[in-house]
């Protein structure tokens, strides 16, 4: 090996670690930036004829395992569904209450049971009349409230859904322009790592609104493809739209197109849509548009079962034949034949106000009375303790036949059943996300591994130079012989 030849190699070489300790600055620099791929430089020994002359950098490589982020992306689109659902569950529990909170449904059919008990026991009591009014009430406004958590639930909903999808867009176009800058600083022979882990963070946020797969194309360009095979980045980008329905109403529905889809190159996305199996717009999608108004389907018929069980002329003789007892529903004149929303309109009946006690006799003598009658007279407050206690069926889920009570414990059980359900699920969405990025985790920077091989290059510079400075002087010697 000539002098000259051993200067070249010896400076390719410390020329590589001085890349090389460039490389590991940089990885240690990120070792806490999230989507972060671990660099390395990749080389290979310079051939000149057929004799070595040194070293040279083949590439700077950058870690990625496709498969395990693929897992976690579907991992991450399962836990926020999961998470949304929860939300829902916990909401409708917390709204109905637990029996014997301050408050609580249950609780407020309680209040109601104990006035007219204690009214029937001194029905000349006014005072005793009108906390029947005013526990009638407090149940309504429950009532009132639930219905109103179940309307703020969907248009919450759909508004998740308009910021998705808008959030989508722009994503869509984020990595499509990425894409673009990945394939023109490769074609140039740049190395676009940081652009990478840009885009693989904008991949990320999608995947947890809808399922996502990425395939990867020769030039470094990301094809994002949907669950149910729709190409929304390749060459360009597809936008989705929907359109946002404010404050939806519990008459409003998807069936009768009141209510906005997905549209997709002007296709419409249906509820069994693959895209909409997971991620949080699918959650939201379930909740808008099947279980709120399941819900809300019981709860109406919980009301309906309530105003009639104190419409019956049986019950109260002043009482005409199809008119309201008790409860009513507000700008009605009967019990409607469609039930929807009537939770959100129940109201006491007009002919005795809470705020007002100079009517409270018609809960003795019977709502529709010309005048007072016997103040000892307590048949008409008995009946309504018996229509309060009395089985019957409803369409809640609660049995064939089962009381006032029965039916709120039901309409409890099976929300808090729901809950329970979706918070076991919930757990093992977030045990399985937390496990894949532990693994992904390990995958990382490893500040130890990268400052060993800060020490190798160090070393691998030291003895570079040392070549080049002996060379350095055989040459001066050989000059001044």
């Amino acid at each position: 090996m000539s002098l000259s030849t051993a200067l070249h190699s010896a400076a390719s070489g410390l020329q590589i670690s001085s890349r090389g300790a460039q490389v590991v600055a940089d990885n240690i620099a990120n070792a806490n930036t999230e989507g972060f791929g671990v660099r390395s430089l990749t080389q290979a020994s310079r051939v000149t004829g057929s004799a070595g002359s040194g070293v040279m950098m083949t590439g700077i490589a950058r870690d990625s395992d496709p498969a395990l982020l693929t897992e976690i992306r579907g991992a991450n689109a399962a836990q926020a569904k999961t998470a949304n659902l929860m939300d829902f569950w916990t909401g409708m529990e917390s709204g109905i209450g637990i029996p014997g909170e301050a408050g609580a449904l249950a609780t407020r059919i309680t209040s109601l049971e104990s006035a007219f008990k204690q009214a029937s026991m001194q029905p000349e009591s006014t005072s005793a009349l009108q906390k029947i009014v005013q526990a009638s009430d407090s149940l309504v406004t429950k009532l009132n409230d639930i219905d109103s958590g179940l309307q703020l639930s969907r248009d919450r909903a759909d508004a998740s859904i308009d910021h998705d999808v808008n959030k989508l867009n722009s994503i869509f176009e984020q990595v499509d322009k990425l894409n673009s800058d990945i394939a023109r600083q490769r074609l140039a022979g740049g190395y676009p790592h940081a652009l990478e882990d840009m885009r693989q963070n904008l991949i990320d946020q999608a995947s947890s609104m809808i399922p996502l797969k990425e395939i990867t194309r020769p030039d470094g360009r990301s094809m994002l493809m949907g669950a149910d095979g729709t190409i929304f980045v390749d060459r360009n980008f597809t936008r989705i739209e929907f359109q946002r329905t404010p404050s939806p109403t519990a008459g409003e529905s998807v069936a009768s197109g009141d209510l906005g889809r997905l549209v997709i190159n002007g296709r419409t996305v249906g509820a069994t849509s693959p895209l909409l199996q997971s991620g949080s717009i699918g959650s939201a999608f379930e909740i808008r548009d099947v279980l709120a108004p399941q819900m809300q389907q019981q709860l109406d018929e919980f009301s309906a079962d309530l105003v009639s069980r104190f419409a019956d002329p049986g019950l109260d003789p002043s009482i005409p034949a199809g008119a309201f007892g008790l409860f009513a529903v507000a700008n009605e004149t009967t019990l409607p034949v469609d039930l929807a929303g009537i939770s959100g309109r129940l109201v006491v009946n007009p002919a005795v106000t809470p705020q007002d006690s100079s009517n409270a006799w018609r809960i003795r003598d019977g709502l529709y009375a010309a005048a007072p009658g016997a103040v000892a007279e307590n048949v008409v407050i008995s009946g309504m303790i018996d229509a309060l206690s009395s089985f019957s069926a409803v369409g809640a889920g609660s049995g064939p036949n089962a009381d006032v009570h029965g039916h709120a414990s039901a309409f409890l059980s099976q929300t808090a059943t729901q809950r329970l359900i979706v918070e076991t699920e919930t757990a093992y969405t977030s045990g399985r996300v937390a496990a894949l990025q532990e693994l992904l985790g390990a995958r990382g920077v490893d500040t130890d591994a990268e400052l060993q091989k800060l020490l190798v290059l160090e070393k691998s510079y030291a003895a570079n130079a040392r070549v080049m400075a002996a060379a350095d002087s055989m040459l001066r010697t050989l000059l001044e012989m």
